[in-house]
Parts: structure tokens; sequence; C-alpha cells
């Protein structure tokens, strides 16, 4: 956590892109939670980070809602701009490969979640996720996930 000019803590919170994606589309479950969460971010209450591959995530999912015919093209194209001006820090991680590698052979999860896992653990904060099959799988062996 650190200071703000307004002499309180915000906190930092690593988020995936489920978080976003329940928050900008209001068909999902979770919408109205994930909504919140955003505004505790716009608020300044809390400071997101993730991994820089989130922008990918959140390009792929736009385009497989449109693709789906859940969502035209032009409304695609307004969502992820939406999310992106979010302007969420986004980390790199080649550096935590390693522990990033570790995380998805020791639990069977893929890299692009363990990356969000070990940014989590080296930045010493928690991470909110909306996926709840990734939470049940983990978090009793990273008490820092929180499921949205």
């Amino acid at each position: 956590m650190r200071k703000t000019e307004r002499n309180w803590e915000v906190t930092r919170v690593v988020v995936d892109a489920s978080v976003l994606l329940k928050a900008y589309f209001r068909d999902e479950q979770g919408h109205d939670a994930a909504q919140e969460l955003v505004k505790f971010y716009a608020r300044g209450d809390y400071n997101f980070i993730a991994p820089s591959l989130i922008t990918y995530e959140l390009m792929n999912a736009c385009s497989i809602a449109h693709r789906k015919g859940r969502i035209n093209l032009d409304l695609a194209k307004e969502i992820l701009e939406e999310m992106l001006s979010l302007e969420i820090k986004k980390e790199d991680v080649e550096a935590l490969r390693e522990r990033i590698l570790d995380i998805s052979s020791q639990y069977n999860r893929s890299a692009y979640d363990a990356s969000y896992i070990a940014l989590a653990e080296a930045e010493k904060c928690n991470f909110i996720t909306a996926d709840e099959k990734l939470y049940r799988t983990v978090s009793k062996h990273f008490p820092f996930i929180k499921v949205l």
C-alpha cells in the first residue's frame, strides 16, 4: 500500500481479465460486484495491476463475444476501449518466468493464470479473480487470492 495526497492508504491489487469482463459485460453473473470493484478503483481506493498479457486476454474475449454473436463489432470495440482506458498498471512478468512455470506445473493451471498469481506474490498484494475454478484450485495454497 502507498500513501496518497488524500493521506490514506491505497490498496494495490492484481486483477485478472475475468473481473473486467464481468464489469463491462452486463449479462455476466457477478456484473454488479465487478462494477463495484471498478468504482472503488475509479474513486482511487485501489490501484489495479496486472501482467501485460491482460490486454491480449481482453482483446480475445471481445473478439470471441463478437464472433459468437453476443455483441456487435462496434460494441466489442467500445467495451475494449473502456476496459483499456482504466490504465491498469501492466507489468512485464518475464522475470517471474520460473515461478510462473512452477505454479503452472504444480497446480495444473495455464501460464496465464500462473502469471497473475506470481505477480501478486511478487508484489505482496491480493489477487482478485472472478474465475471460481481458479480460486477453488489454488486458494488454499495462496491465501492472497480472493474471488469476486
